[in-house]
C-alpha cells in the first residue's frame, strides 16, 4: 500500500512511523512552502524520494500511483486540498479538526467513506478500557479540565476531548454556559442524564483531565494517556500524624 503526504509539520512524522508499522510504503510527500526546511529532513529520514511543492502535481501523481492521502497541513488549506482528493476518489485520512467552523462539514458528510479524522486517541488501550468499566457500572458525573492557551485552541485542541465524550456517552447536550475572558465553564448531559462538567481555564498551569466519578470508584485520566483507578479511602501513620489518601487500584 502506498500513502503520499501533504504537509510537513512535526506530527507528521508520528503519522509515518504508524503508517510504516502497517505495511504502508512512504510514496511522496509535499508542502506549499517552498522554503520549508522540514519536508526535506522528513523526506531524507524516511528515503521518501518524490518531493512536489504544487500541491495540483501531487494529487495528479497521487491518483496516478494509486495511493492513499494523509493531510495534515494548515487548516486554511484542507478545503481545497481536500476537495480534488475527494473529486478523484482517493482515501484520506486528514488531521483534525478538518474545519473550525461546523456548517463546513455538512457537505462532506456523503464521503464518510472516503474521510478518516485522525482523532485517534479512542484508539488507545485506556480509552477502550474506560468505556468497558463505565457500560458496566454508570457515572455518577464527570468533570473535565482543558487548559488552553485561548478560546481559539478549544476547536483546534480540546476537540480531542469531545471526541472521547462522543466515543464514550454517544450525543451529548450542553445545558449551560459561563464565561469571561480567563475561562469557560460547561455543563453538559448524556442521553442517560449524566452530568459532565467541562472548564476551560485559558493558560492554566495543569494537565488536560477526564475524572469520572462512579458510586464507590473513582477513574481519571490524567495525562489522556494514563488511566487510573481509585477504589477505596486508606489512612497511614506519618510521624504523629494521619495520612488520608485514595488508594491507587
Amino acid at each position: 500500500m502506498k500513502l503520499s503526504i501533504f504537509g510537513s509539520s512535526e506530527i507528521v512524522n508520528h503519522h509515518i512511523k504508524a503508517a510504516q508499522k502497517n505495511s504502508f510504503k512512504i510514496f511522496s510527500i509535499c508542502t506549499s512552502n517552498k522554503n520549508s526546511k522540514n519536508v526535506l529532513e522528513i523526506a531524507k529520514k524516511n528515503k521518501i524520494n518524490k518531493i512536489f511543492y504544487n500541491w495540483k502535481s501531487f494529487i495528479k501523481n497521487s491518483k496516478e500511483n494509486n495511493c492513499s492521502v494523509l493531510i495534515s497541513g494548515r487548516i486554511k488549506d484542507n478545503k481545497k486540498i481536500l476537495n480534488k482528493f475527494l473529486k478523484n476518489n482517493l482515501k484520506v485520512l486528514i488531521e483534525k479538526p478538518v474545519f473550525t467552523k461546523v456548517k463546513m462539514f455538512n457537505k462532506y458528510l456523503k464521503f464518510k467513506k472516503n474521510i478518516f479524522v485522525g482523532y485517534n486517541r479512542i484508539y488507545y488501550q485506556n480509552i477502550l478500557q474506560l468505556k468497558k468499566i463505565i457500560s458496566e457500572e454508570k457515572p455518577l458525573n464527570l468533570n473535565i479540565k482543558c487548559p488552553e492557551p485561548n478560546k481559539k485552541n478549544i476547536l483546534i485542541n480540546s476537540c480531542h476531548i469531545f471526541s472521547i465524550l462522543y466515543f464514550l456517552f454517544g450525543k451529548i447536550k450542553i445545558i449551560k454556559k459561563i464565561r469571561n475572558r480567563d475561562y469557560i465553564l460547561c455543563l453538559f448531559k448524556t442521553k442517560k442524564e449524566v452530568p459532565i462538567f467541562v472548564s476551560f481555564n485559558f493558560n492554566s498551569p495543569d494537565n488536560f483531565s477526564i475524572e469520572i466519578n462512579l458510586k464507590n470508584k473513582r477513574l481519571e485520566l490524567r495525562p489522556i494517556e494514563r488511566l487510573y483507578l481509585f477504589d477505596k479511602i486508606v489512612k497511614r501513620k506519618y510521624k504523629k500524624n494521619n495520612i488520608i489518601k485514595p488508594s491507587l487500584k
